[in-house]
């Protein structure tokens, strides 16, 4: 039997957040390396490393892709990096419409990077079928972690797998998942020979709810909860079990505590009355002495876990209904609320052009308690940044004035052919997005699979490269925006890029980065973008 080393989040020398960073909202160190990505989250689980990026492509116009790979068959998850390997994964070859919401069982590749070949493949089989390109999930959506000499891949209908570079298995673990939701953003965590994931307590219990349906007279509420696990990587046996509940809609995130431990933040709450309460955050321990013990849990009514729990040694920061939270990551208690639709400037967009003005303390018309596409907040320097729900903006909110300021943006960005671009601005002009297999079969049936990625949608996590973030959206449009801008007019936007013609390009995957490159998947393609 092998036995993972010591910490290998990464192969490399890995800092983080609180005593090695003088940074303490910039949760990666500049000596860090990005040579590799080995988890969704990348080598500083935080969705950002410092390097430099391509920021102009585009598929249609064969600009600045290396290389373009066809998949056999659809999926989500986002492409994990290793040296000169690549790993995704795919549903196994659906050959009828009538599949699409039986798939279960689905394929991990790996790839060679500088020619985009298949050099292996593994199954992953599950259990409970969890439908294909659905707009909050599928079997596919994990990505792989590796740490260089063995990789994992997650089939969310209900296994985990762990092969060694060369596709040999070392494990397979099958379980039965909980029946009821779907969870896209749990992505697994890789540190300290252990794997991080979000599953129900009680496996055969859970067999007995049913979507949308109550629980069963006979079924302990608590046992069918979702809790964070620590998997043994070299095995795939559980060491512990979080006490609190996890919401398989939220993203738990690693760092260190102001005395150099490391933790998990991680939450409860939601749409459709998830079982896990009171709504609200956790920050568990992942000390040697006393891993899985909870450090503090606050209740937050109204929050909205449906985000990337950013945090550092001092705060930590959420969405609950129209505000926006900072908490102490010491103590989790809430320091301050601000209102982001309240009171904010707006540069908003003028019709039948490329240029925005700016509109001082105006209130943001509607009453949805909801202002951020799910998942896509990230915190820059003192900056927390995310799209928004209901307009087409970006927006961020200052962590150390409270200002909160949103840009216009256009849905989408249509190029054609022979290089014309088109920024749609109009929500009716919207062009659908509408996933098909290299045999023709759509891979969707609801609806809100086919729309632009803004508003009620589990979308790809944006990432930090240097200055400049990368929010891709379902529809293959890619905004980057440069933190360092002057003022966050459109001089913050340094590019609008396609992964593909519009109407025919879909993805949920967040980007990836190593050596100067940008790995992007869509349903149909794993895409290498470089200078």
């Amino acid at each position: 039997m092998w036995s993972p080393p010591s910490i290998r989040l990464v192969a490399f020398a890995f800092c983080f957040i609180g005593s090695v960073c003088s940074d303490t909202h910039n949760a990666y160190c500049d000596n860090s390396h990005a040579d590799n990505w080995p988890q969704a989250s990348g080598p500083n689980a935080n969705w950002k490393v410092p390097g430099k990026a391509p920021i102009h492509w585009s598929v249609v116009k064969d600009k600045n892709i290396q290389w373009l790979m066809s998949l056999p068959e659809g999926g989500q998850s986002s492409v994990t990096v290793w040296e000169d390997k690549a790993f995704l994964t795919t549903h196994k070859p659906i050959h009828s419409a009538a599949e699409i919401d039986l798939s279960t069982d689905i394929v991990g590749y790996c790839i060679e990077l500088d020619s985009g070949k298949i050099q292996w493949t593994v199954e992953l089989p599950g259990a409970v079928a969890v439908g294909t390109a659905g707009v909050f999930s599928d079997a596919t959506v994990f990505a792989p972690v590796t740490d260089g000499e063995h990789v994992w891949f997650f089939n969310r209908s209900g296994s985990i797998g762990c092969y060694d570079m060369q596709g040999h298995q070392a494990w397979l673990r099958e379980y039965t998942p909980r029946n009821r939701h779907t969870n896209r953003q749990c992505e697994p965590i890789l540190i300290d020979g252990q794997i991080l994931v979000v599953e129900v307590l009680d496996k055969e219990a859970a067999t007995e709810l049913k979507r949308h349906a109550g629980l069963p007279e006979n079924v302990d509420p608590k046992s069918v909860w979702t809790y964070l696990h620590s998997l043994d990587a070299a095995t795939g046996k559980v060491r512990w079990v979080e006490p609190i509940g996890t919401v398989i809609h939220n993203t738990p995130m690693i760092g260190r505590r102001s005395n150099g431990d490391w933790a998990v933040l991680h939450a409860r709450g939601g749409p459709h009355k998830p079982l896990e309460t009171p709504y609200g955050f956790s920050l568990t321990s992942l000390a040697s002495g006393d891993p899985g013990t909870t450090i503090w849990s606050t209740e937050i009514p109204n929050l909205n876990p449906m985000l990337n729990n950013h945090w550092d040694s001092k705060h930590a920061y959420a969405f609950a209904g129209e505000y926006h939270l900072i908490l102490d990551a010491n103590t989790g208690q809430v320091l301050s609320r601000q209102s982001l639709r309240r009171n904010v400037d707006l540069w908003s967009h003028v019709a039948d052009s490329d240029s925005r003005k700016l509109q001082r303390g105006v209130d943001l018309p509607g009453k949805k308690p909801r202002l951020d596409t799910y998942h896509t907040n990230i915190v820059v320097g003192d900056w927390h940044y995310f799209l928004a729900h209901d307009r087409n903006a970006i927006g961020r909110v200052s962590l150390q004035t409270s200002k909160v300021e949103y840009l216009d943006l256009p849905y989408q960005l249509s190029v054609t052919d022979d290089g014309s671009r088109t920024e749609i601005w109009d929500a009716r002009e919207i062009i659908p997005s509408i996933p098909v297999n290299v045999r023709g079969i759509s891979l969707v049936k609801d609806k809100r699979s086919t729309g632009s990625g803004w508003g009620h949608v589990s979308a790809a996590s944006p990432i930090l490269v240097g200055d400049y973030l990368y929010f891709p959206m379902m529809s293959g449009t890619v905004y980057v925006i440069d933190t360092q801008a002057a003022e966050f007019s459109e001089k913050a936007i340094a590019a609008i890029n396609d992964l593909g013609p519009a109407g025919k390009t879909w993805t949920l995957s967040s980007l990836s980065y190593a050596n100067q490159r940008l790995y992007a998947r869509t349903a149909n393609e794993v895409i290498c973008i470089a200078d």
